[in-house]
């Protein structure tokens, strides 16, 4: 997707995934599109196409509504291309990658918070004048040592198989520093994720045209792929109809049936009945 002078693509694999339905807001700063997610690592790429800048640009990179890192492009810098793929901490990072989403009835579960940004990759950049913080200790923001992808089934509101989860914790050079914001507004590109079933199932993403030529390995691992994620989803949904059958069986009543009273009465030899 751009906006402007500037351009944002989620890669999987040294591939740009394909992007469907992107669509930018009236005000040309928020541009939103779906791509399809397959388990592993991902990281996001965004360029500056302007061969003029006097001001330096960050950034602000958040998965599933957790902020997780921040990068730069200086307005000396030579490089036009800046690569968000982990979360950082202080002097930690983890990588980023996408995993499956697990569902439970557990009721330890029920009273954690699910973000309503749960399917999505968002990136946030802005203009203005760098500074290092040279002083600054290092150890900013609150340090994340978990994350779980088990969430109860009356939680997720979203028809999703998928979140980003984070990779093993590892050290990192990290020299402080912020950016002051100049006067214009923050372009914002969102991404939505999908396993690519859902976007075929909602009409989003093409269905494949049926195989005719014999897949090879390679081939077969990624079909079968596919299938566990279609299991996996389906598995979700499956839950989620149980437990609204549930709920509605609870309270709904059985009626029962008033039979009415039929008088019997002997019949007569050689009586007329009239059946009319």
């Amino acid at each position: 997707m751009r906006l402007g002078d500037f351009s944002a693509q989620v890669v999987v694999d040294e591939k740009e995934l394909k992007e469907y339905e992107v669509a930018i807001d009236n005000t040309g700063t928020q541009a939103t599109c779906w791509i399809a997610s397959e388990a592993g690592k991902f990281h996001v790429k965004w360029t500056r196409h302007s061969t003029k800048c006097d001001l330096s640009t960050q950034g602000c990179l958040y998965v599933d509504g957790i902020v997780c890192c921040r990068t730069a492009l200086l307005a000396a810098d030579e490089e036009d291309t800046s690569w968000c793929s982990q979360m950082v901490r202080g002097p930690t990072e983890r990588d980023l990658m996408f995993c499956n989403l697990q569902l439970s009835d557990d009721e330890a579960l029920l009273g954690q918070s699910v973000s309503s940004r749960l399917g999505e990759i968002d990136l946030c950049i802005v203009s203005g004048t760098h500074y290092w913080e040279v002083r600054r200790t290092q150890g900013t923001g609150s340090e994340r040592t978990s994350h779980t992808n088990t969430f109860h089934e009356k939680s997720v509101k979203k028809m999703t198989a998928h979140c980003v989860g984070f990779g093993p914790a590892r050290k990192c050079d990290y020299m402080p520093w912020y950016l002051v914001p100049n006067q214009d507004p923050p372009l914002k590109f969102i991404f939505k994720y999908r396993p690519i079933g859902i976007l075929q199932a909602n009409g989003i993403a093409p269905r494949p045209a049926p195989a005719t030529v014999a897949e090879g390995p390679s081939g077969a691992q990624k079909t079968q792929s596919g299938v566990e994620e279609r299991i996996a989803l389906l598995e979700n949904e499956l839950k989620r109809l149980r437990n609204e059958v549930g709920d509605e069986s609870g309270d709904r009543k059985a009626k029962r049936i008033k039979k009415e009273r039929v008088e019997k009465r002997p019949i007569v030899h050689g009586e007329i009945i009239d059946l009319t």
